[in-house]
C-alpha cells in the first residue's frame, strides 16, 4: 500500500504504548504535553528519549529551560492524558488544578502516576518534523501498586 500520512498513522497505531505526560517550567510558568513516543536509551549513563513535534508551543520552552519530567500515567488517568493533549486547555491552570507536587528539579510531578523520571536536557537531535529530545536522568520514582495506562489504536486500555 502506498504510504500516506493516514496509512502511516494507522500502521503506527497498532503498536501499543504507555502514556506519558512531559511536564516542565519555563519563565515561571508550568506546562506539559502528552507524549507516546518515549523510550529508555541508556543505562550508563542513564538516558531517556522522547520525540517532540517542532511546530508546537512546548518545543522551544523545553529546549531553553533545559529540564523536564516524564510522568508515566496509571490506569484511569485518561482524562489527564486528554487534557495535556488538547490545544484548548491551559496547561498551567491544569497543573494547578491537579495540585501537582514538585520534584528535585523544581518541575511539576503529576499526582497518582505510575512513575516519574526527572531529566536535564542532554541533547536535541533533528528528526524530520520532530526533535528527538535526549534527557539525562537525575531522579526517578515509582508506585509498584498501580497498573499502566496503555494507548492502542487511538484508544486507552489497561492490563
Amino acid at each position: 500500500m502506498k504510504i500516506t500520512d493516514e496509512v502511516f498513522k494507522n500502521a503506527l497505531s497498532h503498536f501499543p504504548s504507555g502514556v506519558t505526560v512531559i511536564t516542565y517550567s519555563h519563565l515561571g510558568k508550568h506546562s506539559g504535553l502528552t507524549v507516546s513516543s518515549f523510550s529508555s536509551l541508556s543505562l550508563n549513563p542513564p538516558l531517556i528519549l522522547f520525540c517532540l513535534q517542532k511546530n508546537i508551543t512546548s518545543h522551544d520552552p523545553i529546549r531553553s529551560s533545559g529540564k523536564f519530567a516524564v510522568n508515566i500515567l496509571a490506569q484511569g488517568q485518561d482524562a489527564i492524558s486528554n487534557g495535556f493533549a488538547s490545544g484548548k486547555v491551559d496547561k498551567h491552570a491544569l497543573i494547578e488544578e491537579l495540585k501537582c507536587g514538585v520534584g528535585e528539579l523544581g518541575i511539576p510531578i503529576l499526582p497518582g502516576i505510575l512513575s516519574h523520571i526527572e531529566c536535564e536536557v542532554e541533547q536535541f537531535v533533528d528528526g524530520g518534523d520532530h526533535s528527538i529530545v535526549i534527557g539525562k536522568v537525575i531522579s526517578a520514582g515509582a508506585n509498584d501498586e498501580l497498573r499502566p495506562l496503555l494507548y492502542y489504536r487511538r484508544n486507552y486500555y489497561s492490563i
